[in-house]
């Protein structure tokens, strides 16, 4: 509920508040006119929960020495919906307005995440979905609280049985509704622990008269508005609009215990209401209720005609002229029992005095009526087709056709689904209010649960001072996902994506990467993103980091395979160049001898010859020349052989600098 208070019952009358005598009186009023509707919710309930015979009915069939067979077709299709609800999972989206805020309508989507994962939103959307359902109403109420770190906003989930509003609303969202509401049942000491200045209050509300419904009572029901056995008072908390300003009061029969203007005001800045209710079906008397409502003539049907056609089957009549049999009540008891003996007059049996009639006309009547009424049954809500048992007449179709099937069966519920999401999407509009609203300082939140790659936005922080951060420290700059300046300011719309949590499309994603892997001639798809793919692998995380392992082991033995080839190939150049300059230096050589034995070759006519003694001496220049290159390149050659060497140490040495840098704490 909301903390802002007056100090006394005065202040709230002239905030304009009514008196605890209004108060009192529009819950009463509430409770009067939805009385009728509210038994019919319960025997709903009674009818899921496979309480579907009157005490009654139960006496006849012990009578009968029959059971109570309940063939629970209702159950059936409303637990199928509400497995479908959970398999729909939503997730909702901020879109921005203006161009302005383009950058920071991701950050707001990630804080409606964050609130959603915080107060379990999808659980507490699962049991709305089930009462609208079954008793046809449920609600969901978004306050704010002051926690450790500042405002925190908190969901709350009103069951059908503990909320009521103004009888004349005829919405089925409640929009229409001059006041909402909801009763909650306290411990005395608990109560005067949270109003320790309504003791007189609390005392007055333990001598008041019973209430006319037992839905807003205590487990097991009390129809009153306090328990003296058990010193249990009932709380109820209101919420009236009057001249478009909604107001809260919390109170018993005794009086208020806590009233005041609603401190809660939306995106438009007008005030706004705590509590979100939301009903299937409204009738022309505005009564609610669910789609269990249209099943339970045609379950009874089924549990009637069951147990009718066993109770045909298992009896008959009998019929005799006087005197056939001597003792009729011995007759009977003997004919039930399966070893019976029956004694006859003489010659009755023979003068067909006797004649047994078993009935099996009207047993096949009423399994057929049994055989119709299941049929029909089966088309109310979820049919067949839509569960999954047929598709396109075959029993054995292909999970496309069924799923094909299933979406067709789907239109008949597209008014129930769309109430679903139009509750949540105001609760959503309602929570981001509250974020604008209330969370005004700096404040970080969590956006992913990856522990390997966790990843932070920041709200209320000036966006400048975040990027010089992420400057001086990369580390950082991983790790922060984005920074809204001022959430106050920022303006956007909330849409609802519906995300189904289902291993199907999981499943054919691996599927479609295995098979594409087939034809990844050029390696592109890496082995790693297919085994991220696969479906509820376990331990997914751990898996990964072995072969991330692995794959940094070979490549280590691959970088020691690479510096092994490279010095054979330095090796085979260097014989080469060796085994060249040898074969030069041997010409040269053998010319030197020649033209000292006096055969030099004849030198061409036009070409200038060099004094013998000067070219030995260019021939020696050369061979030095060729060994000092050669040496040149061997040194080159050792140099990089000793680089290579040295590189896996120094990547190991720098990877354990990054490492104990990581694990240095950070600065607060």
């Amino acid at each position: 509920m909301a903390e802002t208070t007056p100090t006394s019952e005065q202040k709230a009358e002239n905030d304009g508040m009514l008196d605890v005598g209004d108060l009192v009186r529009m819950f009463e009023d509430s409770e009067e006119a939805t009385q009728e509707a509210r038994g019919l919710a319960e025997r709903d309930r009674d009818y899921y929960d496979n309480i579907q015979f009157t005490d009654e009915e139960l006496v006849t069939l012990r009578k009968r020495g029959q059971p109570p067979v309940i063939d629970n077709r209702i159950k059936t299709k409303i637990d199928y919906l509400i497995g479908m609800e959970k398999s729909q999972r939503i997730k909702p989206r901020a879109l921005p307005r203006t161009p302005a805020h383009e950058d920071d309508a991701d950050g707001a989507s990630q804080a409606l995440d964050y609130v959603a994962d915080t107060e379990d939103y999808n659980s507490k959307r699962s049991g709305v979905w089930r009462n609208l359902l079954i008793e046809g109403s449920g609600g969901i109420s978004v306050a704010v609280e002051i926690g450790r770190d500042g405002p925190e906003i908190k969901l709350r989930r009103w069951s059908w049985d503990r909320m009521f509003a103004d009888p004349h609303s005829a919405e089925a969202d409640y929009s229409d509704a001059g006041y909402l509401g909801g009763v909650i049942w306290m411990d005395y000491d608990d109560a005067l622990a949270q109003y320790p200045d309504g003791k007189d209050i609390l005392d007055a509300t333990m001598t008041e008269r019973a209430s006319l419904s037992q839905t807003y009572d205590d487990k097991p029901k009390f129809r009153v508005w306090a328990d003296s056995k058990r010193r249990r008072v009932r709380i109820v908390q209101i919420w009236v609009k009057r001249d478009n300003q909604w107001y809260f009061a919390e109170f018993t029969k005794g009086g208020i215990l806590k009233a005041g203007p609603s401190p809660y005001v939306d995106d438009k800045g007008e005030s706004e209401c705590e509590m979100i209710f939301q009903s299937a079906y409204v009738n022309r008397e505005n009564e609610r209720y669910g789609l269990v409502r249209e099943m339970v003539s045609l379950q009874d049907a089924i549990n009637k005609r069951s147990s009718k056609s066993l109770h045909l089957l298992s009896v008959a009549q009998t019929i005799y002229e006087d005197g056939a049999i001597e003792d009729i009540q011995t007759f009977r008891r003997e004919r039930a029992k399966p070893d019976g003996t029956m004694k006859v007059a003489p010659g009755a049996l023979a003068n067909n005095q006797i004649k047994t009639d078993f009935q099996t006309d009207l047993a096949a009547s009423h399994f057929q009526l049994l055989q119709d009424a299941k049929n029909s049954i089966d088309l109310k809500g979820p049919n067949a087709t839509m569960m999954g048992d047929k598709a396109q007449g075959s029993s054995s179709a292909s999970g496309r056709a069924i799923i094909a099937s299933q979406q067709g069966g789907m239109i008949q519920l597209g008014d129930l689904m769309d109430n679903l999401r139009h509750l949540d999407k105001r609760v959503f509009r309602a929570i981001w209010s509250r974020i604008r609203q209330f969370w005004t300082g700096e404040k970080w939140i969590r956006v992913t649960d990856d522990e390997r790659n966790v990843k932070w936005v920041a709200m209320n922080v000036d966006p400048r001072q975040i990027q010089m951060a992420m400057q001086q420290n990369p580390q950082m700059a991983e790790k922060i996902a984005g920074a809204i300046g001022n959430v106050a300011e920022l303006d956007c719309d909330i849409i609802i994506d519906e995300v189904p949590d289902s291993t199907v499309p999981q499943l054919e994603q691996f599927q479609t990467l295995a098979e594409l892997k087939k034809f990844d001639t050029g390696n592109e798809i890496p082995f790693r993103a297919i085994v991220a793919a696969v479906p509820n692998l376990k331990d997914r995380q751990a898996f990964l980091q072995m072969m991330d392992k692995r794959a940094e082991e070979n490549a280590k033995a691959n970088q020691v395979a690479e510096q092994l080839k490279m010095r054979g190939a330095v090796a085979e150049v260097t014989d080469k160049e060796q085994s060249a300059f040898q074969k030069k230096t041997a010409g040269i050589l053998n010319l030197a001898r020649a033209q000292e034995a006096g055969t030099p070759e004849a030198p061409q006519v036009g070409e200038p010859q060099l004094p013998m003694d000067i070219q030995a001496a260019q021939a020696l220049a050369d061979v030095d020349a060729t060994r000092a290159t050669a040496d040149h390149k061997r040194a080159q050659a050792a140099k990089t052989m000793q680089d290579m060497a040295l590189a896996p140490r120094q990547m190991a040495h720098q990877m354990d600098m990054d490492r104990a840098q990581r694990n240095q704490p950070q600065p607060a």
